[in-house]
């Protein structure tokens, strides 16, 4: 393996983008499975090794500030950048969100009817995730639904920002990352996403919300704004490609132990829950998993693209075995160990998998076209 093993391109294509985004959902596997206390009784396939599972599991939470770094990249290069845009463009991309939300979710209504724990009042709430509480979400997890949602809601301000403002790097950094970042820190004590008080209250909570992870979101922004991975790379493309592999891997590796350690310390605290460390981890985790990636000669062509095309499907399907649902966890936990039970989850769920996007496919293309 050469120096000039490889010729990917500089730019974060939308091959590249898929890619990220099955390494994101293989990561958000691996942390409800083996980081967080859902599940129990597994081991590692090496006796002793467990720690390491849970550490990369607790960190893997890292795969919520990648889907945002690609949602933020794909939306800036789609829509925000753009001289004149489709006037339905926001509705269509609620559409391709929500569409297959909803069809997971009319699969857990089903099951949640069966199994005589449906309450028909949470019906609304369910349809935007409004809330973050297992008692009320239909589909574990699917909070990050309302998350992305506000994102697409106010994509038309920050382009308006974007049309007005003078291209200052400085600038960008201040009011995408700094004051929302500073602006959740001040505001933490009104967040309340698992509980409704009152219509005030849930307006504030979902502000706050929604300032608390857009700086990861604003990180994908600015690297499509500026061509920064593309001066990462041309940076990068100087050494020999073992070299940038072997370097890649263990950033990788050391950024998992020190996300493990930053949270640990941090504890219940807003930072923790919202992943606000994740500002300075984010590029650092994707500029790695992208240079790991460019220097390979192998590319993965069937298999991560499909888990990071349908990676909402996986994300929203797995929540089946876990908190409301839990009683489901033994369809995935029968092999016992780590690597087998992760393994088994993803090929347990591709065949449903398939079959959503085929439907939503069908779905999305009726409703787009009118």
């Amino acid at each position: 393996m050469g120096k000039k093993a490889t010729i990917a391109s500089t730019d974060i294509t939308s091959e590249k983008t898929l890619h990220l985004k099955a390494i994101a959902l293989l990561l958000l596997m691996w942390h409800h499975l083996f980081g967080v206390e859902y599940l129990s009784g597994w081991s590692a396939i090496i006796p002793g090794t467990e720690g390491a599972s849970y550490v990369i599991g607790a960190s893997g939470k890292i795969c919520l500030a990648m889907f945002l770094f690609c949602s933020g990249y794909g939306l800036y290069k789609s829509y925000i950048s753009k001289e004149s845009t489709d006037k339905t463009y926001i509705l269509k991309r609620l559409a391709k969100t929500l569409i297959p939300y909803w069809l997971v979710m009319i699969i857990a209504i089903g099951y949640l009817i069966y199994a005589g724990k449906f309450e028909p009042k949470y019906i609304f709430v369910n349809l935007f995730a409004l809330l973050h509480s297992s008692d009320i979400l239909y589909v574990t997890f699917s909070w990050f639904i309302k998350l992305y949602v506000l994102l697409l809601l106010v994509l038309p301000l920050i382009r308006l920002i974007e049309r007005k403002w003078k291209k200052n790097a400085i600038i960008d950094l201040l009011i995408y990352n700094a004051v929302p970042f500073t602006a959740a820190l001040l505001l933490g004590r009104f967040l309340h996403e698992e509980s409704y008080e009152s219509i005030p209250s849930f307006i504030v909570s979902t502000i706050v919300f929604l300032l608390a992870w857009f700086p990861l979101f604003a990180i994908g922004m600015l690297f499509a704004k500026y061509n920064t991975y593309k001066k990462v790379r041309g940076f990068a493309d100087k050494f020999p490609s073992y070299l940038v592999i072997i370097l890649s891997v263990l950033i990788i590796g050391n950024m998992f132990y020190l996300r493990f350690i930053v949270n640990t310390f941090f504890g219940d605290s807003i930072l923790y829950h919202c992943c606000m460390a994740d500002v300075i981890f984010e590029p650092i985790f994707v500029c790695a998993f992208l240079l790991l990636m460019d220097n390979m000669r192998y590319k993965s062509r069937y298999v991560l693209p499909f888990i990071g095309k349908n990676s909402v499907f996986y994300w929203l399907l797995s929540g089946m075995f876990f908190k409301n649902t839990i009683e489901l966890s033994f369809l995935i936990t029968w092999p016992k160990i780590t690597i087998l039970i992760f393994i088994w989850t993803m090929v347990l769920l591709t065949p449903f998998v398939f079959a959503l996007s085929w439907i939503s496919g069908k779905l999305i293309k009726l409703i787009c076209k009118k």
